[in-house]
């Protein structure tokens, strides 16, 4: 979170914008490469707009971000702002049907969310271009004529409740509610944010609607408000558009503190806390309290210090640190920040050897931060990011409408209008005493650590989360650090790798031989076409950056031929990064970075960023893969981290857990991280060698240069590819990729245990063809079908928070997945809730059909934004065999062919037919037991909370599902693929 401006320091920057009549307009700073058109303007009631027009734009968008956060909640009503939230979606009174501005914006290819974080409130949403106008209309009454329906404070209650107890393994909330317990009460930060059933209860004495009217009248007032919206329409009619709806927002005289207590009470720092995680984390963090002001925006001295002490260069901390076997991460940086104060955090991923060295580590952090103080403030550095900043601002292409106006929104409070675009990239100017300043908040008095680590144990528990810890002394003084030690510090050398020359490289005027296609027809074409090798070139400057996108696949039959060889090449990839990191780091900092993962098959290795020096870093990644040599104790350290990944897997969210089997029943080779863990345990360090001796042997590759670059250069980069990463062939063949499709063998049903309390239950579908007809029929009705599941089963039943309906494709096989997430509702009634709705949901399809039509196919046919954009689009193509790149606009000719009788018979012979689908389930009733399922087409009576009446679900006997086709129990993968159909890809 960034500082915010007072009320006071707006009216000074804000001044010449404000007058007493109309609203005065002028046009912040852009990039030379964003032709979007901008205006910023203040209505008369206070509220700051910003204006984006973008005639190309297929999705038009909006964004209302106000000053008011759960910072603002009464002491006695934790998590108000973020019911208030929830509510003000739920009708107003010119569309009072509490899924009117849902519907709406669904119906019409958009989507739309909210957040809420200590000091803002966010509520955006996008749509297609042609339907701005009514969608801020419906948007604008928010602010103007909520209902607050009283009938369903009661659904939203249970709504939020829901959302709280979905993260109660959340690691991250559960430390937090242990670092709120140690804070000040009188700061608001020390309270809960989320909000619960106890925090929010409603009762005759004390009404939840009569409370959140009054927070609402109370804070949600004009001038905290700023209103970001982009659209096709010139600005004028865009001005006209958003001044005749939000003209009628109110301003309200608004109390807010002129100041918060402290973060910590006198004398409570320093102290330490030692926490215990629920997946296997190892982290030391030191958190300092430190004030804002509007200087740490414009000449970030804190991100001057969080440069240096997060640098992992060579000399760095996290180099010392890793060399001693201690971390194997560091990052320093803004960790909270309200309206008047806020917490510098440095973290440090830790080893096990790490855990029993904290005392140590915190000495040398300290020491460091004392080194800084005396030789680190050098201008020469600060000119550094400054220039950096600088170039990547210049060439800072546009976002998506969503996120653009999701951003800009938030950061209109932060800086004065001409600056807001340039804002995160602006460095004021370069000021020791400032940097030393907050450097001297960074002191050993002023801190409170915290050890996160599996087998603490606590003599306490957090309030809300349940979360155990231990309060113990932390002393202000600290051991010295012998000499030796510090002689392996050092601070970070000039980065050769910042761009001295950028140039977007002109068109040829003589194209050599087969290098150029055709006018109008600019697409990657071939400059190495072999039975092992291929690789596509495209030179573009049409997006004005000098950027290129490098992208490789290495298919490898060493990877692809058992989940060891898979667990072995994620660890070599691994270990391949860390290898690198002391010299990548510095090119990603001057914009220019790599990945380096694994793929089911092999190996993928992509490059991007600014043009000058990606030779170089290519280079160094090929031949520390070629060499496949590591030392043995960063061996150790990378095995123990990536075991511990995949052994936290389980502890994912719910219903990513459930998920991820789909791929694992349904593809081959496809492994999870318990098969790899298995796989690895017995993999030393001269197997690993081994490993990647033999690794490029048989290698097949696959690549895209694209951008920045000419033909002479590509065909040079293929000769070295070819040269480089194909090994020996020893006839060893690559196994194919296989896609089992589902039948009408079915129904399927597969038992999934959760380390979780909620319970999870998901309907996977699956299309008929791979052809880009069966795919346009599946998009139509994920979109068409995602609004109403939620609304129906999360909003009216509230049968849990997470409900949604999301693609899943396996390849060019198209699928759908639908799930409920649910704390209380058996994964039996869920099952049975999903199927009623697939039962009669398809009878309001067809009138959905135009709107969504057009949207789809519209952001089909839609240029690419970015020159990675672009570049992706052309990878998603090459990986599906679509060498004419034109896939999307097929798919789009396709969406467009579709039909209403075409979608109805599409929908019954995939979503309605009971023998050809797979439900996985948190929870396996036993033959007897659970709810009695309602007949098809039916709901089940409810009782208050939600759950069958107690009339209809005792004495039942369990009769057949509702589709009246009982399952068969997935027990054997294998067994389970030969009853469906394969599809095998070579």
């Amino acid at each position: 979170m960034q500082l915010a401006l007072s009320k006071v320091l707006w009216g000074v920057l804000l001044g010449s914008c404000v007058w007493a009549g109309a609203a005065q307009a002028l046009t912040p700073q852009k990039s030379d490469v964003d032709h979007r058109e901008y205006r910023s303007l203040t209505l008369k009631n206070g509220l700051r707009i910003l204006l984006i027009s973008d005639p190309r734009a297929q999705k038009a968008a909006a964004a209302l971000d106000v000053h008011i956060g759960h910072h603002q909640n009464p002491p006695e009503r934790e998590g108000l702002a973020h019911f208030l939230e929830h509510m003000l979606f739920l009708g107003t009174e010119t569309y009072p049907e509490p899924d009117a501005y849902q519907t709406f914006i669904s119906a019409h290819g958009g989507s739309h969310n909210a957040y809420t974080s200590a000091e803002h409130t966010n509520y955006y949403f996008d749509i297609g271009a042609a339907y701005l106008e009514p969608a801020l209309d419906r948007f604008a009454r928010f602010f103007t004529e909520p209902l607050f329906n009283a009938e369903y404070v009661e659904r939203e209650r249970h709504a939020v409740d829901s959302e709280f107890k979905a993260k109660l393994n959340d690691d991250a909330r559960r430390i937090q509610d242990v670092h709120r317990a140690l804070m000040n009460p009188e700061h608001p930060a020390s309270r809960f944010s989320v909000g619960n059933l106890d925090t929010l209860a409603n009762t005759e004495e004390r009404p939840l609607r009569k409370d959140v009217l009054a927070f609402y009248q109370r804070h949600y007032s004009a001038d905290l408000m700023t209103l970001v919206v982009l659209g096709r329409a010139p600005l004028d009619e865009l001005q006209k558009q958003v001044t005749e709806r939000f003209k009628a927002v109110p301003r309200r005289e608004v109390e807010l503190a002129d100041t918060y207590p402290p973060l910590f009470e006198k004398g409570r720092l320093p102290l330490r806390v030692e926490i215990e995680p629920e997946k296997e984390i190892r982290r030391l963090s030191l958190l300092f309290p430190i004030p804002v002001s509007n200087e740490v925006l414009t000449h970030k001295p804190l991100h001057y210090i969080s440069h240096l002490l997060g640098h992992e260069g060579e000399g760095s901390l996290l180099s010392l640190l890793k060399d001693l076997g201690w971390a194997e991460g560091l990052v320093a940086g803004r960790r909270q920040q309200d309206r008047h104060s806020g917490l510098f955090q440095i973290s440090i991923e830790l080893t096990e050897l790490g855990v029993r060295a904290s005392d140590q580590i915190v000495a040398l952090v300290f020491h460091v931060i004392e080194s800084l103080a005396q030789k680190g403030v050098e201008p020469w550095r600060y000119e550094e990011l400054q220039q950096m900043a600088s170039i990547d601002f210049r060439f800072q292409e546009v976002r998506s409408p969503i996120a653009t106006v999701r951003g800009l929104a938030h950061r209109m409070h932060l800086y004065e209008p001409r600056q807001v675009l340039k804002g995160e990239h602006l460095y004021a100017g370069y000021d020791a005493e400032m940097i030393k300043r907050y450097l001297g908040y960074l002191n050993s008095e002023n801190v409170m650590v915290s050890l996160v680590a599996p087998g603490i144990e606590g003599n306490k528990t957090s309030a809300h989360y349940q979360t155990p810890y231990r309060v113990l002394e932390q002393p202000a003084e600290q051991p010295d650090i012998k000499l030796r030690v510090q002689k392996r510090l050092a601070l970070p050398q000039p980065n050769d790798f910042i761009p001295t020359r950028l140039a977007v490289k002109e068109a040829p005027l003589l194209p050599s031989p087969g290098g150029r296609p055709a006018e109008g027809d600019e697409r990657p074409t071939l400059v190495s076409d072999q039975s092992r090798l291929k690789v596509w070139f495209q030179w573009d400057n049409s997006f004005e950056v000098p950027k290129t996108s490098m992208r490789l696949r290495l298919k490898l039959p060493a990877v692809a031929a058992s989940a060891q060889g898979a667990a072995r090449a994620e660890l070599l990839a691994m270990l391949v990064r860390d290898q690198l990191n002391e010299f990548a780091y510095p090119a990603q900092l001057a914009g220019l970075e790599f990945s380096l993962q694994p793929n089911t098959r092999g190996l993928d290795i992509e490059i991007f960023g600014y043009s000058g020096r990606q030779n170089l870093l290519l280079t160094k990644i090929v031949e520390a893969l070629r060499r496949g040599r590591f030392e043995p104790d960063r061996f150790i350290d990378q095995k123990s981290k990536l075991q511990r990944r995949w052994r936290n897997e389980a502890l994912a969210e719910p219903y990513g857990v459930i998920a991820r089997q789909i791929p694992r029943l349904h593809f081959s080779p496809y492994w999870l991280g318990v098969d790899k863990l298995e796989a690895l345990e017995g993999t030393d360090l001269e197997a690993l060698h081994a490993f990647a001796d033999n690794l490029l042997d048989d290698a097949e590759l696959e690549a895209l240069l694209y951008g920045n670059l000419y033909r002479q250069e590509a065909v040079r980069l293929a000769a070295y590819l070819e040269h480089q990463l194909l090994g020996e062939q020893t006839r060893r063949t690559l196994p194919p990729a296989n896609v089992y499709r589902l039948n009408s063998e079915g129904p399927w049903a597969r038992h999934q245990p959760l380390e979780h309390d909620d319970n999870v239950t998901l309907l996977y579908v699956q299309g008929l063809q791979t052809d880009l007809k069966d795919e346009a029929h599946m998009q139509l009705l994920q979109r068409m079908l995602r609004p109403s599941f939620f609304h129906q089963l999360r909003t009216e039943k509230q049968l849990g928070y997470i409900v949604t309906v999301f693609p899943l494709a396996l390849k060019d096989l198209q699928g759908t997945a639908l799930v409920v997430q649910s704390p209380s509702v058996s994964s039996d009634r869920l099952w049975r809730e999903i199927d009623a709705f697939l039962s009669t949901a398809g009878n309001a399809l067809t009138g959905r059909l135009a709107n969504q039509q057009a949207a789809l196919s519209g952001e089909l046919r839609e240029p690419a934004k970015t020159l990675y954009q672009q570049s992706s689009y052309y990878w998603d193509s090459l990986v599906l065999g679509d060498f004419d790149f034109d896939r999307r606009t097929q798919l789009a000719d396709a969406v467009e062919a579709v039909t209403p009788e075409s979608l109805q018979a599409y929908y019954q012979r995939v979503f309605n037919d009971a023998k050809r689908r797979l439900w996985l389930v948190s929870d396996r009733l036993t033959e007897g037991a659970g709810e009695a399922p309602a007949p098809q087409g039916a709901e089940a009576p409810e009782g208050n909370d939600g759950s069958p009446a107690p009339s209809e679900r005792e004495g039942q006997e369990h009769t057949t599902r509702a589709d009246a086709h009982e399952p068969a129990w997935v027990e054997d993968i294998p067994a389970y693929r030969k009853a469906l159909d394969a599809l095998v890809y070579p």
